[in-house]
């Protein structure tokens, strides 16, 4: 008997998985960076069983269900306000963000790691306030940041990826305010990327470096 060939997947089949992803993150289940990765890999699916595994931890019996209903809007949130104030603050790991944040560096710094922090929802929005301080956030590739404010008198440095981020990324708003202080939005590329780039750097080395001379046999013994 004939094999049947892999069932084809959608666009809303697509679709469907991110919106579970989604809800996933909301429910803490997946971090911002695990967000990222796995919304990149159901775009790029082709197959239902390709589709299948990668929520195959978040879905019991690997079965897919309707998809989510969307999470509440940033707008009808509460802001959760958070100051350095001649002292500094510091988020990194697994944490938590609100929907809609507020962190003022006065005399002082702040500084955010969404690397593996979990998100709320799809959209999440942050306000960087510097003055007289300076404010640092960190994404993963694959985030869609959206800047809008400015700093008077002061810097705002964008270091992002030069890539598009694909359809049903995370967003993260940020809005920039402040004087005399410095703003800074950057983006590290992902694990699995550094993994592949660092595999490949020590790849080519290997191949490119000359094989290392043979020691010279010890001379035989008279007799």
């Amino acid at each position: 008997m004939a094999k049947q060939p892999p069932l084809r997947a959608g666009d809303a089949d697509r679709e469907q998985v991110i919106a579970l992803l989604r809800q996933a993150s909301v429910d803490g289940r997946l971090t911002v960076e695990e967000l990222a990765d796995r919304a990149e890999e159901a775009q790029e699916a082709r197959t239902y069983d390709e589709l299948r595994a990668i929520v195959a931890d978040l879905v019991p019996g690997g079965r897919l269900p309707t998809a989510a209903a969307p999470a509440a809007g940033v707008a009808a949130e509460a802001v959760e306000r958070h100051r350095a104030v001649l002292s500094s603050l510091d988020r990194r790991g697994r944490w938590v963000l609100a929907p809609r944040s507020r962190f003022v560096a006065t005399l002082g710094s702040v500084s955010l790691d969404l690397r593996q922090a979990v998100l709320p929802g799809p959209e999440v929005e942050i306000v960087l306030k510097a003055v007289l301080g300076s404010a640092e956030l960190l994404v993963p590739e694959g985030t869609d940041v959206r800047v809008s404010g400015g700093n008077v008198l002061g810097s705002c440095e964008l270091h992002l990826g030069a890539e598009a981020p694909p359809p049903g990324a995370p967003i993260v708003r940020v809005i920039v305010q402040g004087a005399l202080g410095s703003v800074e939005v950057r983006s590290e590329p992902r694990l699995t990327d550094r993994i592949k780039a660092e595999a490949k750097k020590l790849a080519e080395r290997w191949i490119s470096s000359p094989a290392a001379p043979r020691p010279p046999k010890p001379p035989r013994p008279p007799g």
